[in-house]
């Protein structure tokens, strides 16, 4: 039978530190900050939204800020 090994809190710390994704980062405004906003749409829909963001490497709340301003400006 094997014996049992002290764990020290050392020894649970991460080997190496995570490192933040060279992908988007946070916005300029907290999550604390913003209020959600929830409504259904189509599949279709949701998924040529999803792809417009995409292809525009935009996150989904800024395309759909963008759309907004853009409709209101030409309203």
């Amino acid at each position: 039978m094997a014996k049992a090994v002290a764990v020290t809190a050392a020894d649970l710390a991460p080997i190496k530190p995570r490192q933040q994704t060279v992908t988007r980062q946070r916005g300029v405004v907290s999550s604390a900050d913003l209020v959600p906003l929830q409504f259904r749409m189509s599949p279709e829909f949701v998924r040529a939204f999803k792809q417009a963001a995409l292809d525009r490497d935009m996150k989904l709340n800024e395309l759909l800020n963008t759309c907004f301003h853009e409709f209101m400006k030409n309203a």
